[in-house]
């Protein structure tokens, strides 16, 4: 009989937003990656029980490949069959893979955009997509049964499959990606193109693709490195200086770069300017629906632009707003036809591609729209802000809070009527509090699901209304 109860904390595994991640030696320990091991064995005993693999694989970070190589070696002494990836595998690839195939999902060791020295797990159903909350909660059940009576093992390991997943997942971006029109429009004045995977997992997946369609493609900080140049593999303006300057120097067209695991993105356009989701998303939504004819619900996250319900609006089409995570996005992308799924950190899927962002994806279908239409980044956005018929401002705070409660209560004050002169029309508690204001603007304070990190997001249709926004909010923190 098990003597496990809800009391009962024998380890110190804890799900954010997508997995675990934790330091590497404090809370990501073999200890406890044991633990897990067991419990995910218990869940996919419990959930597919025998006869469909697993798919292990992992990133470029230190340690990446012998975590997931131990915890192969345990999910086998259950009987449960690996498919293994050697190399290190971007997110979305190993999402496809768990999808095209009858199996019982996939995990991948990554820690995502965070630093060198954190470690993490994502659980991928065999759906191709983040984990629902209902499957995590079951999975951290089982993994808090095995910290107290884990499930004992057979008496043979169950067999370890080496799979390269490259070539099938290339196929389905081919299907995804008009190859033939960008071949064609690059065959007339190749489009210059600067891509930096940050030494992550984009390496060797979205560089080899972009030089197949054509492009003259010039590639930074193509190796693997476990210190991401002793900074982390983040697609942030700030950790694209080298990104800009060699755009600068080589007068490129275009510069793209994929987070750690390839599922993020961001692009630096001809003059410099950073162009994050919330501004690229936009113009490749308008792009799917004025040039390839597409249609479908267009989702969004609480923190990603309202351009996008404008942009639904104009073309005549449902626009979804959801809590904070892809994988909420996922449950609208299985229940029905999506256009595009957004996310403001950085992430995206489409209609007919697996449910789970894929940055590797959105840089060639922003590479398709530069090549097709022979316009700048810079012209496409003011196209599509003409479209909505009002211009789009951003900025965003990240704050290293670990006090996560004393943050929120801020914005609990039932007081909080006037920001920077302007009426607060209402407040969403959905999920952290979003703050509506009078003329459009709004800002979401929200704690971190994964980092010792508060952040703000805002937007506004006013540049100089959205800087005072942006410094009162400041001045209340």
């Amino acid at each position: 009989m098990s003597t496990f109860t809800k009391e009962t904390v024998l380890h110190d595994i804890k799900f954010g937003t997508d997995g675990w991640r934790a330091l590497i030696a404090k809370e990501f320990t073999y200890k406890n990656l044991e633990i897990f091991a067991k419990g995910l064995s218990g869940y996919i005993l419990e959930t597919y029980g025998l006869g469909k693999p697993l798919m292990i694989g992992h990133d470029a970070r230190f340690l990446a490949d012998k975590f997931a190589r131990f915890t192969a070696d345990i999910v086998r002494s259950y009987g449960i069959e690996v498919h293994f990836i050697k190399s290190p595998v971007p997110t979305p690839v190993i999402a496809y893979e768990a999808f095209k195939k009858p199996t019982c999902g996939a995990i991948t060791f990554t820690a995502s955009h965070n630093p060198p020295e954190y470690m993490g797990i994502k659980y991928i159903p065999e759906y191709g997509g983040p984990a629902s909350k209902t499957i995590t909660e079951n999975l951290l059940s089982k993994i808090n049964e095995a910290a107290v009576e884990p499930l004992k093992p057979n008496q043979e390991l169950a067999p370890c499959l080496e799979i390269d997943p490259r070539q099938d997942y290339f196929s389905k971006l081919r299907s995804l990606v008009d190859f033939q029109a960008i071949k064609k429009a690059n065959q007339k004045k190749a489009t210059k193109l600067i891509y930096d995977p940050l030494f992550g997992c984009g390496l060797d997946y979205t560089n080899v693709l972009l030089k197949e369609a054509g492009f003259d493609l010039t590639c930074l900080h193509d190796w693997r490195d476990p210190t991401f140049g002793g900074s982390l593999p983040d697609p942030s303006e700030k950790r694209l200086t080298e990104l800009r300057s060699s755009i600068a120097e080589s007068r490129a067209d275009l510069g793209a770069a994929n987070d750690g695991d390839a599922d993020r993105f961001a692009f630096i356009d001809d003059q410099g300017e950073f162009y994050p989701a919330n501004k690229s998303l936009p113009i490749i939504a308008k792009y799917l629906i004025e040039v390839r004819g597409l249609k479908g619900t267009i989702a969004r996250t609480l923190a990603t632009t309202h351009l996008l319900d404008d942009i639904a609006a104009k073309a005549g089409l449902k626009h979804v707003e959801t809590p904070v995570g892809f994988k909420w996005l996922c449950e609208i992308m299985r229940k029905e036809d999506t256009l595009i799924c957004a996310e403001e950190s950085g992430g995206m899927s489409i209609l007919g591609h697996i449910p789970e962002k894929d940055g590797i994806l959105a840089i060639l279908l922003m590479s398709e729209v530069l090549a097709v239409t022979g316009k700048k980044l810079s012209t496409l956005w003011k196209e599509v802000q003409d479209w909505a018929g009002k211009e789009y401002f951003y900025d965003r705070l990240d704050l290293h809070i670990e006090d996560k409660e004393g943050f929120m209560a801020k914005f609990q004050d039932g007081s909080l009527d006037n920001i920077a002169g302007l009426k607060v029309s209402h407040i969403d508690r959905t999920e952290g509090a979003k703050v509506y204001l009078d003329g459009g603007a709004w800002f979401l304070a929200r704690p971190s699901g994964t980092e010792a990190m508060c952040r703000v997001y805002f937007e506004g249709n006013d540049k100089k209304q959205l800087t005072k926004i942006v410094s009162a909010v400041s001045a209340m923190i």
